[in-house]
Parts: C-alpha cells; structure tokens; sequence
C-alpha cells in the first residue's frame, strides 16, 4: 500500500519517519456529531484529508519500532505534525524502538556467552 511522506527526523540516533496513506474505514462511524453527513462529504470531495498516520523508527536501516493511528482528518495533512498528535505516536513508537533494542541486545549477549 502506498504511503506518502510527511515529514523524517533524527531522534537520538534513530530516523523517525511520519508518513500516511488513505483510511479504508467508514468515517461515519468516527463522527458522533450532527455534522457527520458534511463531515464525509468533505471528506469525499477531498477538502478534507481522511487517513491512517503510521510512525516508523528505524535503527540503522531496520525497523524497530512503530505505531499507527487511525481515523486522522484535518484539512491538510500536515497538519497532524503541528497540533501534538504525531509527536504523541512517535513518543510510543520510540518506547517501542528501545524495548525491541533491548530485547535484541539481552538476546545478543546469552548469545555471545553461550
């Protein structure tokens, strides 16, 4: 599936990638509103942008870490990188990242010392 970037960063030794693709699920069911019906044309009209926002932290060149969250819809995408959301996706995807390299290093080192 294709997903298009919104924006990379370095954090403490890793590359954080932000990026997003279209969210298959109903977005009527998102919206406990009155405004849902306008809600959704919007977002068919693509005045607003509906998708699934993905985090992925990469440790030299592999993955380590990720997180998804679903359900996004602002008038423009980038948006999502200003208002505290994607900083809250990376902060649990880096948790992700440092308990995987921990695990990696434990298993590593009962390696080495069989």
């Amino acid at each position: 599936m294709y997903y298009e970037e919104l924006a990379s960063y370095d954090r403490n030794g890793f590359l954080v990638i932000v990026d997003k693709r279209w969210d298959d699920i109903d977005p009527r069911g998102c919206f406990d509103t009155e405004d849902a019906d306008e809600i959704v044309a919007k977002i068919n009209d693509e005045t607003y942008d509906w998708f699934l926002l993905r985090v992925r932290v990469l440790f030299n060149g592999h993955e380590v870490g990720s997180h998804f969250l679903g359900g996004c819809c602002y008038e423009d995408a980038r948006e999502v990188l200003k208002d505290g959301t994607a900083e809250d996706c990376i902060a649990e995807a880096m948790i992700e990242a440092e308990r995987e390299l921990y695990r990696l290093r434990e298993m590593l080192n009962e390696r080495v010392a069989a």
